[in-house]
């Protein structure tokens, strides 16, 4: 005889019991049963209202289903609230509380009743839950949180007779937040978590700026240009108890801790932050001395279980607050809106430092924090054009396109663009093959964002770097121009397109907007700023923007050596030779010291080639060899 298939479905599971019921009947056992059944039918009625089916009862417990989880949790917090109405109009002792867990999972269907492991973690649930609660597991809360309005406890993940799950509860009213994830009673991980979660996206930003090797307070700094230099002070606790004093340290080390593990930021040591705090160093020692731009400054209060923490951004240089934001948080919901406050602090951060608007139009395009840090750490590895690198972006990129949906444009231009640092690098077996490919990624990338100004950047670099067309290029690049004026990286390609079409004046006014946009544009910009000045012969404008160039290291090390040949031919320019020769000899003592074939690789747009040979054969009589 055939063995019968075994049916199985989906199934959201509402288990409920009811607290203390066996010692309640042993105190009054007929009052108890008739309490019970006056509540029953009010969670039958309730069942009906919400689409909802007891499949189970033994004793005081109660196993229902439901076909929407958004109805099974609603059900749940209406008949909570109702059983405290009632209780608080009992006169006498034996009030009533139910305890209800909710799963959505695997069951398997037996006529009329269900069995399975998506039963047994709705029951195990419901021993989790406090009285007059809810719980829920991971499955449920994903799905009924951006559609309800309700708080949860995240309890992390419980073990109960050998079933694992990820639980939370739904918080009804202020009584039920609690914390069971942790036996520890310190507020420091729940504030160091916090505050650590809250800056983690400064590191995301960071590659632009300035920063300093911090190797001691005696020994010398090396500023990079290209990185901001972060000083974490101690945060201030305004909660006028002085027995919270400890926490300040937590945040402090948390925070330095998260974004020292960023390659595109440098974040003062712990024992850096303490001397400076200990000595009580001014803004201007401290800049001079440890490279420091910017200071992380905040204070917090505590108050039962909740917390507030208020962050600013100083800017030494102009004495002023570049960013502030306030937090107020219960200790129990972090978990729930960390991804929301980490994502605000990103782009907030990307808005006030240096990458303009572009930083808040990419996040847009991205579902979770963690996609975005990837792409920025993609986008900050793709900016060093080395060869070590580039196998960091083929890395990261790996891990991020998996994640991006079909018809996000950036998955094909991210694509492109790891393999045209491939092509540029002299790393593609089959150069052809691999541009037609960049290109047709680069149109699907168009067809998607039209409304993307680093689609039609894309566009246009392959059609003037690779491919020569340079009436398309010019086509592609006013389409930058027309609607993005707030992506650097893509207005930059855009004059660039425009110096190298001999459209001198529009490349100009181009890269104008751009720094008046961010001041502290990336320097790869600002090199090639430097290349449509050059061009134009407005040489003093040359000196101006060059000179801190040679000053400072860079993400890419050939920004230093190409600012020296600039200044170096300005001064051949105007008949300075010695000076011309002192330039050019400081950039001989570069490590990345330039030839006539890697500088001529590095001149992008350049489709008439007339003044950079100009500029090769005047650098060449100070000693520039061909390779």
């Amino acid at each position: 005889m055939a063995t019968k298939e075994i049916e199985r479905k989906i199934a959201v599971i509402f288990a409920t019991d009811v607290v203390g019921y066996s010692k309640s009947v042993e105190k009054n056992e007929d009052q108890t049963i008739k309490n019970f059944r006056v509540c029953k039918k009010i969670l039958e009625d309730l069942f009906k209202e919400h689409d909802g089916r007891i499949f189970n009862t033994a004793g005081d417990s109660v196993l229902a289903e439901f076909s929407s989880a958004v109805s099974a949790v609603i059900c749940a917090t209406e008949f909570q609230r109702l059983m405290k109405e009632r209780n608080e109009s009992e006169t006498s002792d034996l009030k009533m509380e139910f305890r209800i867990g909710i799963n959505m999972g695997d069951v398997v269907v037996e006529g009329d009743n269900l069995y399975g492991d998506g039963v047994n973690i709705a029951a195990r649930l419901e021993a989790l839950a406090q009285p007059n609660g809810v719980c829920l597991s991971r499955s449920v809360h994903e799905f009924i949180n951006k559609k309800m309005d309700f708080l949860f406890n995240d309890l992390g993940e419980q073990t109960v007779k050998d079933n694992k799950f990820h639980a939370f509860d739904v918080v009804i009213d202020d009584s039920q937040k609690r914390t069971i994830k942790t036996k520890s009673k310190s507020k420091v991980p729940l504030i160091a978590a916090i505050v650590g979660i809250l800056v983690l996206g400064i590191g995301g930003y960071a590659y632009y700026m300035h920063s300093i090797n911090d190797t001691g307070q005696k020994d010398k700094k090396v500023v990079i240009a290209d990185k901001p230099t972060i000083l974490v002070l101690s945060f201030k606790n305004s909660s006028g108890d002085p027995s919270e004093d400890f926490i300040s340290a937590g945040i402090k080390d948390s925070i330095i801790t998260t974004l020292s593990n960023y390659t595109q930021l440098v974040v003062q040591s712990t024992n850096t932050t303490d001397y400076i705090e200990q000595n009580k160093l001014p803004d201007q020692k401290i800049a001079a001395d440890y490279g420091v731009q910017y200071k992380l400054i905040g204070a917090y209060q505590v108050a039962s279980e909740k917390i507030r923490i208020n962050v600013e951004l100083f800017e030494i240089a102009n004495q002023s607050i570049v960013w502030s934001k306030k937090y107020d948080f219960q200790d129990t919901d972090i978990f729930t809106v960390q991804d929301k406050i980490s994502r605000a602090v990103l782009t907030e951060l990307g808005v006030n430092l240096t990458m303009g608007k572009q930083a808040k139009t990419w996040s847009s395009y991205f579902t979770s924090l963690e996609q975005f840090q990837l792409f920025m750490d993609w986008h900050a590895a793709w900016q060093r054009k080395n060869v070590k690198d580039y196998y960091r972006v083929e890395e990261l990129w790996a891990e991020l396109k998996p994640q991006l949906a079909d018809d996000n444009p950036l998955k094909y231009g991210l694509e492109a663009w790891t393999i045209v640092l491939k092509v540029s690098l002299g790393l593609s077996e089959e150069k052809a093959k691999d541009i037609k490919e960049a290109y047709e990624l680069s149109k699907k990338s168009v067809e998607l964002g039209e409304y993307l100004p680093d689609s039609h950047a894309l566009k246009a670099y392959i059609e003037s770097i690779f491919l020569k067309d340079y009436e398309n290029a010019v086509v592609s690049a006013n389409k930058v121009v027309e609607i993005g004026q707030n992506s650097l990286d893509a207005m930059a390609i855009a004059a660039g397109v425009f110096r190298g079409n001999g459209d001198l004046e529009k490349s100009l006014k181009t890269y104008e907007k751009i720094i008046d946009i961010a001041p502290h544009a990336p320097t790869w910009i600002k090199m090639h700023f430097i290349r449509t000045l050059m061009v134009l012969g407005k040489y003093e404008k040359v000196e101006k923007i060059a000179l801190p160039l040679t000053k400072q290291d860079h993400i890419r090390a050939s920004i230093k050596s190409d600012a020296y040949l600039s200044l170096a031919f300005v001064k051949l320019i105007r008949g300075d030779e010695k000076k011309a020769r002192e330039y050019f000899e400081l950039q001989n003592t570069d490590e990345d010291r330039s030839t006539v074939q890697s500088l001529k690789a590095r001149w992008l747009f350049n489709q008439s080639g007339e003044f950079l040979e100009e500029f090769v054969t005047q650098l060449k009589t100070l000693g520039l060899k061909d390779e």
